[in-house]
């Protein structure tokens, strides 16, 4: 093919923008010229707006890009066909060049491909890679000489940048209180396992052999508890070690332990099996976390809940949990500070077993495949102030000096620019409308 074929056409579903845009503009960098309904900046100048002058007329070779959705959409799968048609007018076998996105199996894939081999794009830097071997092999044209520059160009985005300040909430809270001693206790008799798992299961502590460490005494629901024998108190800060422990690690497992068992006074359960934190179903009012915003907005999301997966045996229902995960961060001083606040997904089948490898990456992408930033950012709120009193502090132990305090409030820098958010373009929701009938919003299920 000569003349004015010599640019490379990306078919694709809405789901894939992120890797369109990815591929056209690693082309583009490259030398290639690229067209695409997203960027077509990227093919230079006077590109033909109507997609089948595109295809017919100026298209070198399609990237056909594979994936659950667009193998159930009439937009990609009409331009494969035209581009196979294309392909058998003029005798060139790989006019479509398949990449397989998804991992899609050979049942998976639509039926006027089978014949063709695909290139796999489930790591897309070996895809790419690939990519460019085969458009080297058949001799593609280079016609861009300022690829690179049109590449970043079609990243800015004039006037996106306002002038004035702007709050950047964290998923980081800091811890206003640390008990300044570490409690320790003994018991009458030796501490077997049994004993040491009763006696964690009621309060956050340290059990050796012949002694407990904690910041707080047991409280009245630890059993037995008659039997521990107060010993003293350790000022930690001022030592390296207690009893051979390394205080700096003993301290951090303290706080730790803390915050497990406010989990579990919250009404959180433990996995077994994936060792997740997760709130069960019926735990909390109609499954939804409340929360707020600085500034005073509230709302809710939906903590538990269910959906519908199409698989190739048919319609499949999996259930998800809101799942924290966190960390104890310190200082320069090594003395703990902070508290980070992680908030993931607990996915299950629908008789509550724990789902596990690509099963389990599958169903996280179909149900978060459009939380960006606002939705895990409401998540890490909701959860901290579930956390929190009515005062949006989290505390652990009785009142005074030897309570745990932290600031369910985030740590909040303040950026001096911030980003004009009604320029930046939303999702197209187009396409994956269709994709999602008969499933409820995960914000809004009861």
């Amino acid at each position: 093919m000569t003349g004015d074929r010599d640019h490379i056409f990306i078919s694709y579903a809405t789901e894939q923008s992120a890797l369109c845009d990815w591929i056209a503009r690693r082309l583009a960098a490259c030398g290639y010229a690229v067209w695409c309904d997203r960027q077509k900046l990227l093919g230079g100048e006077n590109w033909p707006n109507d997609i089948d002058t595109a295809i017919e007329k100026r298209t070198f070779r399609m990237l056909a890009l594979l994936s659950k959705e667009s193998v159930r959409k009439n937009n990609p799968q009409g331009e494969w066909l035209k581009g196979r048609a294309i392909g058998q007018r003029h005798k060139i076998d790989d006019f479509v060049i398949p990449l397989n996105t998804d991992g899609l199996t050979p049942a998976e894939l639509p039926w006027n491909l089978h014949p063709i081999n695909y290139l796999d794009f489930t790591d897309w830097a070996s895809g790419f890679d690939a990519l460019r071997t085969k458009l080297e092999r058949i001799d593609t044209p280079k016609t861009l000489n300022d690829g690179r520059r049109l590449a970043i160009e079609s990243i800015a985005v004039d006037n996106v940048i306002r002038c004035e300040p702007e709050v950047l909430l964290s998923n980081c809270f800091e811890i206003t209180q640390l008990p300044p001693y570490i409690l320790k206790y003994s018991e009458t008799e030796h501490i077997s396992q049994d004993r040491c798992r009763a006696l964690l299961r009621r309060w956050a502590c340290r059990v050796e052999t012949h002694f407990i460490y904690a910041f707080s005494e047991p409280p009245e629901t630890v059993p037995g508890r008659q039997k521990i024998r107060h010993q003293g108190r350790v000022p930690w800060k001022y030592i390296a070690s207690v009893d051979g422990l390394d205080t700096r690690d003993l301290v951090a497992e303290l706080l730790r332990k803390c915050i497990i068992q406010l989990l579990v006074s919250k009404g959180m359960s433990r996995c077994k099996y994936t060792k997740n934190w997760y709130l069960p179903n019926g735990k909390i009012d109609k499954n939804r976390i409340p929360y707020t915003v600085p500034g005073g907005k509230t709302s809710w999301f939906g903590a538990v809940g269910t959906r519908r997966f199409k698989t190739i045996a048919g319609t499949e229902e999996y259930r998800y949990h809101v799942s924290p995960s966190f960390d104890i961060l310190s200082d320069e001083s090594s003395y703990p500070t902070m508290f980070v606040l992680r908030p993931r997904i607990h996915l299950t089948d629908s008789r509550g077993q724990p789902l596990a490898g690509s099963k389990r990456n599958s169903r996280r992408k179909h149900l978060c495949k459009h939380w960006f930033n606002k939705e895990w950012c409401v998540r890490i709120l909701g959860l901290a102030q579930l956390l929190a009193d009515s005062d949006k502090i989290i505390r652990h132990g009785p009142t005074g000096q030897q309570q745990l305090c932290i600031n369910a409030t985030p740590i909040s820098p303040i950026a001096p620019l911030s980003i004009m958010d009604e320029h930046v373009a939303g999702i197209d929701e187009a396409y994956t409308m269709s994709q999602d009938r008969g499933e409820m919003n995960a914000d809004t299920e009861e």
